[in-house]
């Protein structure tokens, strides 16, 4: 019996032990995951069938850099949904990126017209997200713009393109 009761106490030391090793890094630190790396990766939002925003992030340490790529002219219908979106895209560049309570406030720069943009990423699933333009320049009396949705692209494993 005494054995068995041993053997128990070295099972749960062990597994109490590797729970902790896992949890730290090897200089025995807690690991401490960023806020920003659930916004890591590459978001698009569609309309009528064909992607219109492209938003690219990658965690550099404790930032993000990336683009954003969207149409360069978007046209809204009464209610402030997407009416139309033209075929010829801008890239602006992201300059920096906040976590705040509403989500991500994203600050790029148009590297054509030096225009500076802040937009807001706002998680609404694991894949999901929605984005808007802040303080974007509206004709009179026009609604207010509603958020676009956007679904980050999953990557494949190799063994699941293998099959």
């Amino acid at each position: 019996m005494r054995h068995q009761l041993l053997l128990l106490a070295i099972a749960v030391g062990v597994a109490v032990s590797a729970q902790t090793q896992s949890k730290q890094n090897p200089s025995g630190t807690p690991v401490r995951k960023s806020p920003l790396a659930e916004y890591a990766g590459t978001w698009t939002g569609s309309f009528d069938g064909k992607n219109w925003i492209a938003v690219k992030l990658a965690l550099q340490g404790e930032r993000l850099s990336g683009s954003i790529q969207h149409a360069h002219n978007l046209e809204f219908n009464d209610q402030g949904e997407l009416k139309s979106v033209s075929d010829d895209q801008t890239t602006e560049t992201v300059q920096d990126a906040q976590v705040n309570p509403d989500g991500l406030l994203l600050t790029t720069k148009d590297a054509d017209t030096q225009e500076t943009n802040r937009f807001t990423m706002k998680l609404t699933g694991e894949s999901t997200a929605e984005i808007k333009m802040n303080a974007m320049k509206m004709p009179p009396g026009m609604p207010k713009i509603k958020p676009w949705k956007l679904t980050k692209a999953t990557t494949s494993s190799p063994a699941a393109i293998q099959r």
